[in-house]
This record gives structure tokens, C-alpha cells and sequence, in this order.
């Protein structure tokens, strides 16, 4: 523990998931002092208990694509902490099925669109609106490795990501250029090792050995990254490790954009 997030505050959007809350906990063993916000706060009770030793987060209600929404939580985060230093938007949702382009409905485009595009873009922007105010900060949002890929039936999600990407480099600069002194950066997994993952995969591939078998072959390590793996990229992009760092996209994949 290097004390990097010591005196600064973290905001975490999709923070009652397995990555947000891995995320926030980084950030806490380091210092800082964490918010963790989603759409369903009803996980806090399992959220907290992984924080045992460190100082708990606090955990506010978020829909991800209401103006109002950022507003009202990051104002409470600067009410209570007097200043916001780190937001990660780490909020996604997946597609609710496979569809080749020319059945893609247009309900299942909106929805990913909304959250994973509007989302970030809200965060990003209500962010670097707080942070430009108390002497600057850091934005890192969750992209994907499918921002770098096609895909032949899961379009809208891969589109995202590679929207988030693009909000991620425009940003930067706009912030930068304006002389805000926020640094706005991304971090791209590859499949993370989480329960909703596993879930899926196990649903596609039949078991949990056929899944592995599948996807690591996909890649140049023998394992998939977990939580915390994502944890680590993000906590040294919001750091001042990082503090030449901006528009930066932080790919985690063990080498499967390779080949």
C-alpha cells in the first residue's frame, strides 16, 4: 500500500458489480475515500463486508442516463467529501441476445446505446464539470477489447465500446486543450473473470472447462484476468503516476487484440 489515493475522492458508477467494487476497493486500500453508485444499491450489504478493514464506502442510488441523476450524486459527493478528485464510469449492460446485423431490433440498440454511450458520456462530461472546478483530476472509462474488433452478432455492444473509446480520446483532448488540468483515459479487458461472465459462458459453451477451453484459446496467457486485475490498470490511470498520461487507451487482454 502506497498511500497513492491518500486525501482524494472516487466516484465509481456500476459499483455494486463484481468490477466497480473491486475498482472502489483498489482506491480504499490506497487511501482514498470511495462512492461507489448504481442502479441497484440493493447488492450494498455483500459490497460493504468486502471492504472489512478499511474505511466502507458510501453507496448512492444512480441511473446512469439521467442528467439529473449525475447531478444530484456528485453534488452530494462534493457536499460531503468537499471535493471529487477520480471518476471511474465503470456502469455497462450486454446485449439480451445474438443478432446478425439485419435482425438487430432497434429496442436492443437503444438500450446498450443508452447505458454504455450516454452513460459514459454524462459521467465524462459531469465529471470533468466537478473536477475542473477544485483544481482538476481524472476520468477512466471502461471500454472494452471489442471496441477494437467486429463482431458478427453482437454489433450493438461492440459499437459502444468503440464509441466509448472515441468519447475517451475527444474528451482528453477537449478537457486538456480548455485547460481543465482532468485527464480522461480508458482501460479496454478482455472477458473478466466475474459471475455474470462465468454465467454466460457456461450458458454458450455447456461447462465451465469447455468455456476456458474456448476463450483462452483465444489469448497468449493462461488465465483470465479477474476484477482485480482491471482494479490495478484503473487505479494507476487515475493516479498521479498517470499525470502525463491522457487519452490513453490501457488495453487488458493477455494479448488476445494480437492476433
Amino acid at each position: 500500500m502506497n498511500n497513492r489515493f491518500k486525501n482524494k475522492t472516487a466516484f465509481i458508477t456500476g459499483g455494486t458489480g463484481a468490477l466497480g467494487a473491486a475498482i472502489g476497493k483498489r482506491i480504499a486500500e490506497e487511501g482514498g475515500t470511495v462512492f461507489l453508485a448504481d442502479l441497484a444499491p440493493e447488492k450494498s450489504e455483500c459490497v460493504q463486508a468486502a471492504f472489512e478493514g478499511l474505511t466502507p464506502p458510501v453507496i448512492l442510488p444512480l441511473d446512469v442516463t439521467s442528467d439529473e441523476d449525475w447531478r444530484r450524486a456528485l453534488d452530494e459527493v462534493v457536499a460531503t467529501s468537499g471535493k471529487l478528485d477520480v471518476v471511474v464510469n465503470a456502469a455497462g449492460v450486454v446485449g439480451n441476445g445474438a443478432f446478425l446485423i439485419d435482425e438487430l431490433p432497434t429496442a436492443e440498440w437503444q438500450r446498450i446505446m443508452s447505458v454504455n454511450v450516454d452513460g459514459t458520456f454524462l459521467g465524462t462530461r459531469e465529471g470533468i464539470r466537478v473536477m475542473k472546478e477544485s483544481g482538476g483530476g481524472a476520468v477512466v472509462n471502461i471500454g472494452s477489447t471489442t471496441a477494437f474488433v467486429g463482431s458478427l452478432d453482437a454489433i450493438p455492444y461492440n459499437v459502444s465500446k468503440a464509441s466509448v473509446r472515441a468519447l475517451t480520446r475527444n474528451a482528453a483532448f477537449s478537457a486538456g486543450k480548455s485547460g481543465y488540468k482532468v485527464r480522461v483515459n480508458a482501460v479496454h479487458p478482455t472477458w473478466v473473470w466475474t459471475p455474470l461472465v462465468e454465467a454466460m459462458l457456461i450458458k454458450k459453451f455447456g461447462s465451465k472447462e469447455k468455456a476456458l477451453e474456448v476463450i483462452l484459446a483465444q489469448h497468449c496467457v493462461d488465465r483470465l484476468p479477474e476484477p482485480a486485475d482491471i482494479a490495478n490498470a484503473v487505479a494507476f490511470l487515475a493516479s498521479d503516476e498517470a499525470a502525463i498520461v491522457t487519452g490513453a487507451d490501457l488495453v487488458v487482454d493477455g494479448g488476445r487484440t494480437l492476433g
